[in-house]
């Protein structure tokens, strides 16, 4: 799982120039949105992925795969052990009120289909007919820089 987070924080190194400050309640809660309308909203599948992202302006990257919006914020698919990971990264100076306000999002949208699990490296799982998604948060400092990487697992391989 972290390693998934390293590759796409690996892309950018620096938090972009904006008037907002990456600390700011206003500043993560855009990154948020972004993985819960990326993420949770095409999952289980994660068929409408491409989609979404580009209806948030991701561009794609040298190889043609969506897989950035801004300088620091990362959106990426990645098969691994026969499933489908769906992660957001970003920057943020404040990635323990980033992880808090993923947590509240998933609880206020999904209610009772998000619940804790077992894993103490888990946010909880989000239940689905195809079964149950795990959904971690990992936090990490590159450089000066400071980044979070929220990932749903999904139980099938990601889309063609």
């Amino acid at each position: 799982m972290q390693a998934i987070a390293l590759c796409g924080m690996a892309f950018w190194a620096s938090a972009a120039n904006s008037a907002e400050d990456p600390a700011s309640p206003a500043w993560i809660g855009k990154r948020v949105d972004l993985f819960m309308s990326l993420c949770p909203a095409t999952a289980p599948r994660f068929g409408r992925f491409n989609a979404a992202a580009r209806d948030s302006g991701f561009l794609a990257d040298s190889k043609g795969r969506l897989i950035y919006k801004a300088t620091e914020v990362v959106a990426s698919l990645k098969n691994s052990d026969g499933r489908c990971d769906c992660l957001v990264s970003f920057g943020t100076d404040n990635p323990k009120l980033a992880a808090d306000m993923i947590l509240k999002r998933l609880l206020s949208s999904y209610g009772s289909r998000f619940q804790a699990d077992e894993d103490p490296d888990s946010l909880g799982e989000l239940k689905s007919a195809d079964g149950n998604l795990s959904i971690q948060v990992v936090t990490m400092r590159e450089a000066k820089s400071q980044w979070i990487g929220a990932v749903v697992h999904g139980n099938q391989k990601c889309p063609a």
